[in-house]
């Protein structure tokens, strides 16, 4: 049985991820002052145990459409808050040297 996963906005460009309606984790986000038209990833968020479900990925996919719709032209983030961050932002598409990935929308 497949699962609804939906985004709701809760401050700026923030974003709670809800699951079936629940709120299950929250994507933090803000306009990037460095880049224009660009937003900064502060931090995702999943809890536990709804992890390697693939509810992360599906909600930063939304959410990057969602900016994209907006007209922002790029998202970067630290990704300083991963364990294995090479397996969840480079198959999203984001590239960098160090800990700072950037994706081109």
């Amino acid at each position: 049985m497949d699962h609804e996963i939906s985004l709701e906005a809760f401050h700026g460009l923030s974003l709670n991820i809800n699951l079936d309606g629940k709120r299950v984790g929250f994507i933090d986000a803000q306009e990037d002052q460095e880049v224009e038209d660009g937003v900064w990833v502060e931090y995702v968020y999943v809890m536990k145990k709804y992890r390697e479900a693939g509810i992360g990925t599906r909600a930063v996919e939304m959410a990057l459409e969602r900016w994209r719709k907006m007209g922002f032209t790029s998202v970067s983030l630290d990704d300083v808050h991963w364990r294995e961050p090479r397996d969840f932002w480079e198959k999203l598409g984001f590239k960098g040297e160090g800990k700072r990935k950037t994706l081109r929308l």
